[in-house]
């Protein structure tokens, strides 16, 4: 009896230290499997990043960079902060024949279906070089419009795409004059102690409800030596932050222009984006944030 009762201990035991050999097996193999998942997800994600970072070195081909700005305008700046790689804000701008175009846009979304967006507007712009109309950004404006919805599909019933862009344009001629117009853009300067407003019209470029006939405004601008500019996306001022997570606001950013407008360019651009970020904190980026100041 007594060797029975050892022997099915024994046994029970085996079969324990069986079970729990077959548990840690099962385990391990678990373990292998998760290990083996988390590599192929990383080699994916560097995969994806690299295609971005390749993606933003030729959307970036588009935009004209803080150094190329002062060739033009001396006394600017310019910053552009993609919320992920590649951006749907984007600037852009030429010289013909000793007149300058120069314009900022914000493409419908970020990421890549923005960076898509301008990319397909980028290559439209390059064609109007030879076809823009003397002092008449607003022409422009409505064939960048009629040309988006018919790349795009947009007078079709069943189109799928219902995307588009705001833009704000602005061409200088030889005298220095400023014409303006804007897609649900504006422009702005500080005048009088106080922030003027150049109102773009309230039409977007593309998307299906836009009217592809549409005719943008001019809006004349004489030339005034200390006069500065500023052309800026939504992402500036709908950016959450301070103690609530209300938006930034265009309020707060006009009151910190109408204190650093005298300044130059470089320290201007420097302390708006140091208000921004201490507004920030720790809340996440909203959009993609684009801004120029520019003094003729």
């Amino acid at each position: 009896m007594i060797v029975l009762a050892h022997i099915l201990l024994f046994t029970k035991k085996s079969q324990r230290y069986k079970s729990e050999y077959y548990r840690m097996q099962e385990q391990e193999q678990a373990s292998q499997k998760v290990l083996q998942h988390r590599d192929l997800l990383h080699d994916r994600y560097k995969n994806y990043e690299q295609s971005l970072s390749y993606a933003q070195r030729i959307q970036n081909a588009l935009f004209i960079t803080p150094k190329q700005l002062r060739a033009h305008f001396p006394e600017s700046f310019i910053f552009h902060r993609p919320k992920d790689i590649v951006s749907g804000d984007f600037n852009w701008a030429r010289r013909i024949n000793g007149k300058m175009l120069f314009s900022v846009a914000d493409c419908t979304g970020h990421g890549v279906p923005g960076g898509f967006m301008s990319m397909i507007v980028g290559s439209i712009l390059k064609q109007i070089n030879d076809m823009y109309t003397e002092n008449n950004p607003a022409y422009i404006l409505k064939y960048l419009n009629a040309a988006v919805k018919k790349q795009l599909g947009q007078s079709r019933k069943n189109a799928l795409s219902d995307d588009g862009l705001d833009m704000g344009l602005c061409y200088i001629n030889s005298e220095k004059e400023l014409y303006f117009s804007g897609a649900k853009f504006n422009l702005y300067y500080v005048e009088d102690g106080s922030v003027q407003t150049i109102q773009g019209d309230k039409m977007s470029i593309g998307y299906k409800r836009s009217d592809e006939h549409y005719q943008f405004t001019n809006h004349k601008l004489s030339y005034q030596s200390e006069r500065v500019y500023y052309l800026f996306s939504d992402g500036i001022v709908d950016q959450k932050g301070g103690e609530d997570g209300f938006s930034y606001s265009k309020k707060r950013l006009q009151e910190l222009l109408l204190t650093i407008n005298t300044l130059d360019g470089e320290r201007q651009k420097q302390m708006i984006l140091k208000s921004l970020a201490q507004y920030q904190g720790s809340f996440e980026r909203n959009d993609d944030i684009t801004m120029v100041g520019f003094k003729l």
